[in-house]
């Protein structure tokens, strides 16, 4: 009877000495994980900071490109073209017959 309850008990607390370092892998491990993610991050911005200094800076107002003087606001239309003239004929004419639109069609 002391056998058994000998040989059960060393084998609880060798499973016990799995589990528990199964259970600090399973805890530790994740925590490292983590730490080298954050320190990819950290890396990442460290670097994106090295690379924005090296760029140059942005122009002041006054070395802003200009928009073109205008007397309207842009695409507003003046101007009209000229309708086209259909012939008078009695002929039905389909959008191919009629060419492209442009005053050239």
């Amino acid at each position: 009877m002391y056998a058994h309850s000998t040989e059960s008990i060393q084998t609880e607390l060798a499973g016990t000495g799995l589990a528990v370092s199964r259970d600090l892998m399973v805890g530790i491990a994740p925590f490292v994980i983590g730490l080298v993610i954050v320190g990819v991050l950290i890396g990442a911005v460290v670097l994106g900071i090295r690379v924005k200094k090296r760029e140059p800076a942005t122009p002041r107002p006054e070395e802003q490109p200009r928009a073109p003087e205008r007397d309207h606001p842009p695409g507003v239309v003046h101007e009209h073209p000229e309708p086209h003239e259909l012939p008078q004929d009695g002929v039905r004419r389909t959008a191919h017959h009629l060419g492209g639109p442009g005053p050239n069609a």
